[in-house]
């Protein structure tokens, strides 16, 4: 099910956005957003097809709405690895376009088997990735499995995955994806809310996650970025799944699935808290210019969106659906 959004530019902020102006890259950071979306929306696909179809053609021809969600966060992963290059001053090219699409199919593939299959495939998951990062291969026993593997080894081959910062990058973010899977083992004994401590942890391990693949993609678009740069993308990224936790609340909730943003008691006003104080920090961490204007504009975007998915989500149901915008 794809949600109708009404138009981001034109879509009112909650209270206390007046008070963040100083940010706001303004009209033409978000023109020029639109213009990438459109751009990497209609380019991944260039490089993700022909590979979709010869290792798992039934995504293809059976589950074209799974291709196409995959599809999307590639672009996203393009429009963010192309601000994060900008950055860091350097142009765009072919090939990190490439780097980009791949890492963002490597994690819809990642995610989907985390979340879609159970918990004994989510366990097994984590374990074969073990074993691809400690010895380099696994056995892939189905087509998703094979496909994940020619993806993430095609990714693998854009850079020294030896460099310091992608090596490190990579294991950490496989720690937080390991830290997150132990952590579905939490559970309410009575029914009540969690401790503050099991708060902070939960609220830890979606940091982790979602910053460390930041890191991760930012690593192989620029292994030499400055350090001081890395700190501020991994605050974008955390504030990327915190956002997205809210947008998935109540399916979230459904498959009893605890995290951060689904346990807070006010969790819009938390969420409103998180996304000034992390655009804050960006906007005064980040030396200014196009890629942090257009970082800032897609986070705006995507805290607008997942807003609306949020309320939409509550009235309409449940399920768990992907917004393309």
């Amino acid at each position: 099910m794809v949600v109708a959004v009404r138009d981001a530019s034109a879509m009112v902020p909650p209270g206390g956005y007046s008070s963040t102006v100083e940010w706001d890259p303004g009209p033409q950071a978000q023109s020029r957003l639109n213009e990438l979306f459109k751009r990497y929306r209609s380019g991944v696909g260039d490089c993700l097809e022909s590979i979709v179809r010869e290792y798992d053609p039934v995504m293809l021809e059976a589950r074209q709405g799974e291709y196409r969600k995959m599809l999307e966060l590639s672009a996203k992963m393009n429009v963010v690895g192309h601000a994060c290059t900008e950055i860091g001053g350097y142009d765009y090219d072919e090939r990190r376009h490439r780097i980009g699409s791949l890492f963002g199919a490597c994690c819809f593939l990642a995610d989907s088997f985390i979340d879609d299959f159970g918990e004994e495939a989510t366990r097994d998951y984590i374990e074969r990735l073990g074993a691809l990062l400690t010895e380099g291969w696994f056995h892939p026993r189905t087509d998703r499995e094979r496909l994940f593997f020619v993806i993430a080894s095609r990714l693998f081959a854009q850079r020294d995955v030896l460099h310091p910062i992608v090596r490190q990058s990579v294991l950490q973010l496989y720690l937080a994806q390991k830290e997150d899977v132990s952590l579905r083992a939490i559970r309410k004994a009575d029914g009540g809310r969690l401790t503050r401590s099991q708060l902070n942890t939960l609220k830890r391990c979606a940091r982790n996650r979602s910053g460390h693949a930041i890191l991760v993609l930012s690593a192989f678009l620029l292994p030499e970025l400055p350090l001081s740069y890395l700190a501020r993308l991994f605050s974008a990224g955390a504030l990327v799944m915190y956002i997205d936790d809210h947008g998935d609340c109540w399916s979230d909730l459904k498959d009893n699935r605890l995290t951060f943003m689904n346990q807070v008691s006010r969790p819009e006003r938390t969420l409103g808290r998180l996304f000034h104080t992390h655009i804050r920090q960006l906007a005064s961490g980040l030396p200014g210019g196009d890629g942090r204007d257009l970082l800032i504009a897609f986070l705006t975007r995507y805290y607008l969106t997942r807003l609306e998915k949020h309320r939409q989500q509550r009235v309409k149901g449940a399920s768990a659906w992907a917004i393309y915008e």
